[in-house]
């Protein structure tokens, strides 16, 4: 092949993996919302009798889920749950049933049976309305931030909003942005991405926090985890147990954790 044909080929190879960068580009961001939010259906209502079922209205949706522990004494924490992204809440009924805590249990947009669709700026502004929807019905309670997976990016987002007295975190993040950077290297997903969740905006506003993160953890690699521990400072205390990412609320170990946990936040707001 000669100089004058290897240059125009040379040519038209370039333009087609621009083409092709382009194109891979342009479908990260028409499908991200796949990539980062997969609803869940209902299968069953919950038989625990400690579940009430409640609905809130957003206006634009309503948001379906449950208090479990409606009855439990008034100086208990209020905890507000905020789910992955592959999760249907009502799974946790049980586990927060066995909890010395009032607990809402609220399905995100499109997941359960709650309306709407999914996106950053939604699941923020329903957890702040849940929260005011739970102070409303139960003042004066500590309140405590639950978030799991992308959930801890959820409920920290929602911290300077509501203000809680405790937070606990399950494989928490800095932000989309940083795990996707790391999916997707050579991406400029910064420019790409609608949904960052840069939970590390919201740190400065978090209250002490219980973190439980796994170096066996392939979706929130532990680095990640240990990066958002860094930037809440002496805020956090980390619980390291080796789990798939999945696993987690699994082992009896969360669970004491978090009951000694909420015990503290108990005795804080009864002693204050």
């Amino acid at each position: 092949m000669s100089l004058a044909e290897v240059i125009p080929f040379a040519l038209r190879l370039g333009l087609g993996l621009c083409g092709l960068y382009l194109l891979l580009c342009a479908l990260l961001w028409a499908l991200q919302d796949k990539l980062i939010f997969h609803p869940q259906k209902l299968a069953a209502q919950p038989r625990n009798p400690a579940a009430e079922a409640i609905a809130i209205d957003r206006g634009d949706a309503v948001l379906r889920g449950w208090i479990v522990h409606a009855d439990a004494p008034p100086e208990t924490p209020l905890v507000v749950y905020s789910g992955g992204n592959a999760e249907e809440v009502s799974m946790h009924v049980d586990e927060f049933a066995r909890r010395a805590a009032t607990t809402l249990l609220v399905n995100y947009r499109g997941y359960g049976e709650s309306d709407g669709k999914p996106s950053e700026e939604a699941l923020v502004q329903d957890a702040v309305a849940i929260v005011e929807w739970g102070r409303q019905r139960f003042p004066n309670r500590p309140l405590v931030l639950f978030g799991l997976s992308l959930g801890s990016g959820v409920a920290t987002l929602s911290a300077p909003h509501v203000q809680p007295d405790a937070a606990i975190l399950v494989s928490p993040y800095r932000s989309i942005e940083q795990i996707a950077r790391s999916t997707y290297p050579i991406f400029p997903i910064r420019l790409l991405l609608r949904h960052p969740f840069r939970a590390l905006d919201a740190v400065p506003a978090m209250p002490r926090t219980l973190v439980f993160a796994s170096p066996s953890d392939r979706v929130i690699r532990f680095a990640e985890s240990q990066a958002m521990v860094g930037l809440l400072g002496d805020k956090a205390e980390l619980l390291t147990l080796d789990v798939a990412h999945g696993d987690f609320l699994l082992q009896p170990f969360v669970w004491q954790a978090v009951d000694r946990f909420l015990e503290t936040v108990a005795a804080e707001r009864n002693a204050a």
